[in-house]
């Protein structure tokens, strides 16, 4: 971005947003301090330096894979299921019980692998058919866990928390 001056307000030759993963383009009459076409993505720009984000290069390539073992082994127990339905040789409600676990494990996997991926979480509640406040709550500590192995730490090496304050000694 290379400033110019128009009038009396220095203007950028960038007409879009700064903000990561937008291209919404900024007001017509932008001056240089205005980067971000919203506070949402002034924040989300804050959150990614600051913070560090999920390193998605390697995060979604091992999310895939661990989903498909997870769709494999539900598939894998729904052939076996289907045998043992059949011949009564275990309670049903037990058979079903375990296929719902596997298909919630299934569930878990996507969303953490969708979140790595950068899908916003009213996208997924929109494809689950719930709400954005219910995904949050189902799904967030769930796939906070699942990401936590792939953060990456801010630029400067430091946890991205500010520092304690340490009381001083009043000598």
């Amino acid at each position: 971005m290379l400033p110019t001056t128009s009038g009396d307000h220095e203007t950028t030759d960038s007409t879009t947003c700064a903000g990561p993963r937008c291209d919404v383009p900024r007001p017509p009459k932008a001056t240089a301090r205005w980067r971000f076409c919203s506070t949402a993505c002034r924040q989300a720009s804050y959150r990614a330096r600051s913070r560090g984000g999920v390193a998605a290069d390697t995060a979604v390539p091992t999310l895939d894979e661990e989903l498909c073992a997870t769709v494999m082994r539900l598939l894998d127990a729904v052939f076996r299921a289907r045998g043992g339905l059949a011949e009564g040789a275990t309670p049903r409600s037990a058979e079903v019980a375990h296929l719902i676990g596997l298909a919630q494990e299934a569930t878990d996997a996507a969303v953490a692998r969708d979140r790595a991926a950068g899908v916003s979480w009213s996208e997924i509640a929109d494809s689950l058919g719930i709400t954005f406040a219910t995904a949050r709550r189902k799904y967030g500590t769930r796939t906070a866990e699942a990401l936590a192995r792939f953060r990456v730490g801010p630029p400067d090496g430091g946890s991205g928390a500010p520092e304690p304050r340490t009381p001083e000694k009043v000598v």
